[in-house]
């Protein structure tokens, strides 16, 4: 190996990413050649033949030029160039892609537990890659050399199930024969296949039934992905079976509306038994550095006297629902919500229900208010947006329409997804976004969960929500790597005095912290 046109920080960038992927060894001896090579000493032959050694190994690494933190970096791809084998073995059942060092981490832990456990990881980080290396694990273990041993992975949407498909056939190199599908229209066999991916609502009505026909003596290993969407009271059905492995995923697997957690997931799928942050992430290169800029606005005069008539009431109801369930004295912000629905669940009482709707009554005042639509206008026209790639997140379908009208007619180059929209046509908007045919795309919560795209560099929440779930859902949207980008930025159109307390959340409040920068702008209103 010839060192001509190598510098010493050529080598300490190199050894930031090899730790990334947990490779120590590798990343200190890199460390070590560049702090000779700064200093101009030689290095003996015995060193550059581990340090051609070790280039080899990172060079071996998938995408590893490509998914460098600075876009375009040389110093990976002369990595790559030189000393990459270019040679691939598609073994099935083997996944041939080197872990980060939070995914090696975290298979230690989810053994030793047993092989259960929940991990709480941010989204874009590699959860699903993650859980791909456990079913090679285990399909590559002596122990089902013979078979017997079926994955059930379990997904909240048909878009995650197209994503888990393709990703399981790609990077575990498995036949589509031996992968079944089971949701709404799309039910295949279940007899005879390796691995079964269910969308929720089919899971729930037929896996007990499956299992009883025809995998009952087999060893079965659940993947609960979105695991936080399984902990109700209908969708928690699907623990009725036994499992010999479990795994929950999620950027956020607490509940804020019910014990479901603690009751139904805990038990079912094990303890929380790692957790990766956003500042770990961004420790680690994996998610791009991000800017937070708030947009604070007031409502407008008729929309503040309805929500404090509102406000008014609900205190009122409060007071009385407190003296008639005195539990509800100590429980604080959301176990408060909590021990009502629990309730609920067990009186039905009506005065319950009423707190309920005027809880979200009041929140639609702030979803639909004015001076959000002219905050978001103000926006696409000061901040110069219009060649950005762009997510706009709204709360309702009806004012989602309404975003995607006016900026279509104002001449931006713009689509539109929901759940009420036929599928052809939500296809063909994420499509269109992804082959950048339009560089705006309007969405709802359809998109909250399972859409993953690279090229975006700005989101705008324009109508956020109580939960903090759903902000970090949707934040993690456009925190995907991608050369083009250096930077994400993240506007959040919110209520002065109402919505700025869901930045003091413990999640959100680590977001808002490791951000590059974080800027208010206020905004006045109209009416």
């Amino acid at each position: 190996m010839r060192l001509d046109g190598w510098e010493g920080w050529h080598f300490h960038h190199l050894a930031r990413r090899a730790r990334t992927y947990g490779l120590d060894r590798i990343a200190n001896l890199l460390n070590v050649v560049g702090w000779k090579l700064t200093k101009g000493e030689n290095l003996p032959d015995d060193t550059i033949h581990e340090l051609e050694k070790a280039l080899i190994k990172i060079a071996s690494i998938k995408n590893f030029d490509r998914t460098c933190d600075k876009p375009d970096c040389e110093i990976c791809e002369r990595v790559v160039k030189e000393f990459s084998s270019g040679e691939s073995f598609d073994v099935p059942w083997k996944l041939r892609i080197e872990l980060y060092r939070w995914q090696k981490e975290a298979k230690k832990l989810w053994w030793e537990n047993g092989g259960r456990g929940i991990v709480k990881v941010v989204t874009g980080a590699g959860k699903t890659i993650f859980a791909l290396s456990l079913i090679s694990d285990l399909f590559n273990s002596e122990a089902y050399e013979d078979g017997g041993l079926k994955v059930i992975i379990i997904v909240p949407t048909t878009v995650l199930l197209d994503q888990w498909l393709i990703e399981t056939m790609d990077k575990l190199h498995i036949p589509r024969k031996n992968i079944g599908i089971f949701c709404g229209k799309e039910k295949e066999e279940v007899e005879n296949k390796d691995i079964l991916i269910y969308v929720i609502n089919s899971a729930r009505e037929h896996l007990k039934n499956h299992y009883e026909k025809f995998f009952k003596g087999d060893d079965l290993f659940l993947i609960a992905d979105e695991c936080h969407r399984y902990g109700s009271k209908e969708n928690s059905r699907i623990f009725d079976i036994p499992f010999s492995y479990t795994l929950g995923l999620s950027a956020t697997p607490e509940r804020y509306g019910d014990f479901g957690f603690e009751e139904k997931l805990i038990p079912n799928l094990g303890s929380v038994i790692y957790t990766y942050t956003y500042s770990d992430a961004l420790r680690d290169g994996i998610i791009p550095p991000y800017k937070i800029i708030r947009l604070m606005i007031h409502l407008t005069p008729s929309e503040e006297f309805a929500y404090e008539e509102i406000t008014e009431r609900i205190n009122k109801l409060t007071k009385v629902l407190i003296s008639k369930y005195p539990e509800l004295e100590k429980a604080f912000h959301t176990d408060f919500i909590k021990q009502l629905n629990k309730l609920y669940e067990r009186t039905g009482d009506e005065l319950i229900a009423r707190y309920v709707t005027l809880l979200n009554q009041r929140k639609s005042i702030i979803h639909l208010s004015k001076s959000k639509l002219h905050a978001l206008k103000w926006l696409f026209k000061e901040e110069k947006l219009g060649r950005e790639k762009v997510l706009v997140f709204h709360e309702r379908i009806e004012i989602s329409e309404h975003i995607f009208k006016y900026l279509k007619e104002t001449g931006f180059s713009v689509g539109i997804y929901h759940s009420k929209m036929p599928v052809k046509d939500r296809l063909r908007s994420i499509s269109n976004f992804r082959d950048g045919k339009i560089n705006i795309l309007v969405a709802c919560r359809a998109l909250d969960e399972g859409f993953d795209v690279p090229a975006a560099e700005t989101g705008i929440i324009v109508a956020g929500t109580s939960s903090v779930r759903q902000w970090i859902q949707r934040m993690g949207r456009i925190l995907r790597k991608s050369p083009s980008k250096m930077y994400s930025k993240i506007y959040v159109v919110s209520v002065d005095a109402v919505e700025h307390d869901i930045f003091r959340e413990k999640d959100l409040a680590e977001f808002e912290k490791e951000a590059l920068g974080v800027e208010s702008i206020y905004l006045g209103n109209k009416e």
